[in-house]
């Protein structure tokens, strides 16, 4: 399980990492007055004009006939790229499961937050549910209002993959399957970086088991069957985030 863990932290810090090596760089428009605008280009018509998308995703057009010189993938100085807000995100949650056997997980959900209040990503983790199981998901968030307190509703999707087919001294083997996951939550924002974040919703999974009643070498003829287990939980969750 351990090992598990790691594995699942690696990719996480791998695919964040990538995400922070794209906001370190910024596109930079001078212009013929002297202003220097920085962000991102979202637009071009050659000759016509110029989309930049600011910090606070403002998006500016610009004539060409007002553009002295367009500079493209520019290093971030370390002090202006501290303080400012990225898009790009990253949530670690640890979640509880209720119901006749409680159970948990944790989960890394990195995610792309969009001006008009909507976040979508994907994520991946551990869970228990009889047995350990590596969640795959899509996640999707949307907040309410914007501010220092943020509620939201969420909508999760995937497929959960075990972590073990099977377990020493048990003739059976154990499959993942679908999972989906809706509820809401509140987002503190504590800084313009960082945030606190809470939730309570419902969860779905399902699984596969697939039993034999004999072992291969017994002299009796082989009897397999399949058994479909759901589970429906109401979950808790909290956790931070950070871009």
């Amino acid at each position: 399980m351990k090992k598990a863990i790691l594995i699942l932290s690696v990719i996480a810090a791998f695919i964040y990492a990538d995400a922070l090596y794209a906001q370190s760089k910024e596109d930079v428009l001078y212009l013929n007055n002297g202003s220097i605008l920085r962000g991102q280009i979202t637009g071009n018509i050659k000759g016509v004009q110029t989309a930049i998308e600011m910090l606070g995703r403002n998006t500016i057009v610009v004539p060409d006939s007002a553009i002295k010189m367009m500079l493209m993938d520019q290093n971030i100085p370390a002090k202006d790229r501290e303080s400012k807000a990225s898009p790009f995100e990253m949530a670690a949650n640890a979640g509880f499961y209720g119901g006749p056997n409680n159970s948990g997980g944790f989960t890394f959900i990195p995610s792309y937050l969009f001006p008009f209040r909507l976040s979508t990503g994907f994520g991946m983790g551990i869970e228990w549910f009889e047995h350990q199981q590596i969640p795959v998901f899509v996640d999707t968030k949307y907040y309410l209002i914007k501010g220092a307190w943020s509620p939201y509703m969420y909508l999760q999707g995937g497929y959960a993959i075990p972590l073990s087919k099977k377990v020493d001294g048990d003739w059976s083997d154990y499959y993942g399957g679908v999972l989906a996951g809706v509820g809401g939550g509140l987002r503190f924002n504590f800084s313009k970086r960082n945030a606190f974040i809470f939730s309570l919703g419902y969860r779905y999974q399902k699984t596969k088991t697939v039993s034999n009643s004999y072992p291969w070498m017994s002299s009796y003829p082989q009897y397999e069957t399949t058994r479909f287990d759901e589970y429906n939980r109401l979950t808790f969750s909290f956790g931070f985030l950070f871009n």
